[in-house]
């Protein structure tokens, strides 16, 4: 069978419809294209070539009434919106599932008939296709509010008209408006229209092409979908894992993405995806990060259902017991090495399994004190490639296995080997500022702002009077504080000795740490503070965690 050809706006009706409508595969990857870079400029070419009648690659569908588990496709589009599975009752209907061309036909049923992050795509009627650069469009994302204009045409309007000559007079009629008197203007206008209403409105023109595919089984199609993907991204094999698992349990994205909003929840606001917790229980499974949808056995699809069912309780503990409950970590952005962590949890699963204490809070100092060390080690250090994280989680897991504590000093040797520095040294905490303030701090919370903590330089970098040498010596982790913008806004370029011995700025004193008293001499000079501070704040490294920076040789020899 060939391709055939479909409407834009027969395809709209097609998607979601109640009966023979097209829907999406439970294999189907979630929509990636609304969390690209310049999502907009995307969207804004790919209807542009509709417009231009080029080509947008073909749709694959799957006509079946066979009961098999499907989503819908989502109306408005927004950040972390997921498209979930139809009722169990329905999965019997006759539908076609779209193997290939979710992406584009997503895009299209978002931008056409409904918002894409919150906003409404038009077309500029007065746009001059003669005259534009190659990259400019005609089409533009307003705010759902924005007042109306005369010569922006809401296409969400437009894909919706009956397609009848009073529909089209009517439209005409009132866009005709934006040209005024000028002949010129007027021309374009009704030229731009009548290209809209050929492609969104118009079912005469054919602009996407769809080929059924005929298959028997899911077995077969998804053979077909895994050789296809043409006009866009293969599969991953996290993906292709996730797929064979879902082919048993049809539910099993969906209780991964409701793990991940708990953890999010329960963690003060860190974002561990759905995809991290796949990885994470592949480590568990098959003992390595390293995916390989190849090597997957039907009982290693057993085992992850076991995964999700029995050990979850461990992982959330990560990051609300530990991460957030002691550490007061609460965005992922201050962590920068994830893969490292995975083996704080896998220890903890492995002591819960064996009837071991694997709350966070209910462990002795004696026990946590080598998991602050891995922990601030793997990040500051760098131990974080897939073949020492997987070494580590294999050490933790025998350890947490026997009820031992976490094994530190293994782990330490298998970096070293690695060729990773198995000490502390300053410069690593200065290479990563946010995740070392807020561990020597963990009594503080940041305050995020575009992705961004709040942090207030003590010595302001913009103090008056000061030249280049004097902001590069401020603007180091010595001098930082966890600081609402607010309050960092208020002192602004003010000393620190003035502003804390002022009236309104004293009554802050209680909100900074590793501070002098408001009249030590320490004040009179920002060298001497930061010097102070600093030699107060690896006084706490050690205190809290029992890690001392290791000094290089060249100051040994000094001493």
């Amino acid at each position: 069978m060939s391709y055939a050809g479909i409407s834009v706006r027969e395809a709209l009706d097609k998607l979601n419809a109640p009966n023979n409508g097209w829907f999406l595969p439970q294999v189907q990857r979630q929509y990636v294209w609304g969390a690209r870079h310049e999502s907009e400029d995307y969207v804004c070419l790919l209807l542009d070539s509709l417009l231009k009648r080029y080509p947008i690659g073909g749709v694959v569908l799957w006509e079946t009434d066979q009961k098999v588990p499907y989503r819908r496709f989502v109306g408005d589009y927004a950040p972390g919106k997921f498209a979930y599975q139809v009722d169990e009752g329905l999965w019997g209907a006759p539908k076609a599932l779209v193997y290939d061309g979710q992406q584009r036909l997503q895009t299209l049923y978002s931008v056409l008939r409904h918002r894409f992050n919150g906003r409404v795509l038009h077309y500029d009627l007065l746009f001059d296709s003669n005259t534009a650069e190659s990259d400019e469009t005609g089409f533009l994302f307003r705010d759902a509010d924005a007042a109306p204009e005369a010569h922006y045409l809401r296409m969400t309007e437009l894909a919706c008209m009956r397609c009848n000559p009073e529909e089209k007079v009517n439209l005409e009629v009132r866009a005709l408006t934006a040209a005024g008197e000028s002949k010129e203007l007027n021309l374009r206008v009704r030229r731009n229209l009548s290209a809209l209403w050929d492609i969104f409105v118009d079912t005469n023109i054919k602009s996407i092409a769809y080929f059924s595919v005929k298959a028997d089984t899911p077995k077969e199609v998804n053979e077909v979908f895994r050789r296809l993907n043409t006009g866009g991204v293969a599969l991953t094999q996290l993906e292709l894992v996730l797929g064979k698992i879902k082919a048993v349990q049809s539910d099993y994205e969906e209780k991964l993405w409701a793990l991940s909003k708990k953890i999010g929840n329960q963690s003060g606001g860190i974002k561990f995806s759905s995809t991290a917790i796949l990885q994470f229980f592949h480590l568990l499974v098959k003992n390595t990060i390293r995916i390989d949808e190849g090597r997957l056995e039907n009982s290693d699809i057993e085992a992850f259902q076991n995964v999700l069912e029995k050990d979850t309780e461990p992982l959330v503990e990560v990051f609300s017991g530990y991460l957030k409950g002691l550490l007061n970590i609460n965005h992922a952005s201050i962590v920068p090495r994830w893969l490292a962590v995975l083996p704080i949890a896998a220890f903890l699963i492995q002591r819960k399994r064996n009837c071991h204490e694997w709350r966070i809070r209910a462990m002795k100092a004696s026990e946590l004190q080598p998991i602050h060390q891995y922990f601030l080690l793997s990040q500051f250090c760098d131990w974080n490639t897939q073949t020492m994280v997987n070494a580590f989680a294999r050490e933790a897991m025998a350890e947490g296995k026997a009820g031992n504590a976490f094994p530190l000093e293994q782990i330490r040797q298998i970096a070293i080997e690695k060729n990773r520095t198995g000490e502390l040294h300053e410069y690593q905490l200065l290479s990563q500022p946010w995740l070392a303030t807020k561990v020597l701090m963990p009594s503080r919370s940041y305050i995020f702002h575009d992705n961004k903590p709040q942090v207030d330089h003590i010595f302001p970098v913009n103090l008056e009077g000061q030249d280049e040498a004097y902001r590069e010596a401020v603007d180091v982790l010595w001098n930082f504080q966890p600081m609402p913008a607010e309050v960092n806004n208020y002192k602004r370029a003010r000393h620190p000795r003035e502003f804390f011995r002022s009236a309104d700025g004293n009554k802050y004193w209680a909100s900074y740490d590793f501070v002098p008293k408001p009249d030590s001499p320490v004040w009179d000079s920002h060298l001497a503070f930061v010097n102070d501070r600093k030699e107060n704040m690896l006084s706490a490294l050690h205190d809290l965690y029992g890690l001392v920076l290791s000094v290089p040789a060249v100051d040994k020899k000094t001493l």
